[in-house]
């Protein structure tokens, strides 16, 4: 990260499994009040542990009103649950996208709306 997203608090550490489960000292999810502010309505996700975090993150997404969107080749995990958990998240909380699919849709077809 550069310091300057560093100094706007986009790189945090979490040690749950979801990454909206850390909480500003009002008790509000540090992460969907980032969104919010953005004015963010989808959420893009990649990293590790598929069958654990991933799949925590976009539940929570879903259930915070975001539309999902996991990265199938941008996540990985150490378990033999990694295709059961992209199935299981496909059918029930979002899409679940190559990444040329999703560079494909930003290029292409996506349009920035207003905040808010």
């Amino acid at each position: 990260p550069t310091a300057q997203e560093l100094a706007d608090g986009w790189f945090y550490h979490s040690k749950m499994l979801d990454m909206f489960w850390v909480f500003e000292p009002d008790g509000k999810s540090y992460l969907d009040e980032k969104l919010k502010a953005e004015g963010v309505d989808t959420i893009v996700i990649a990293g590790l542990w598929t069958d654990e975090c991933i799949i925590a993150t976009a539940y929570a997404g879903l259930s915070r009103g975001y539309d999902v969107v996991v990265v199938s080749d941008g996540v990985a995990t150490a378990t033999a649950h990694h295709e059961t958990a992209l199935t299981v998240m496909n059918a029930t909380c979002g899409k679940v996208l190559k990444t040329a699919d999703v560079v494909t849709y930003l290029q292409k077809d996506f349009v920035k709306g207003e905040a808010g």
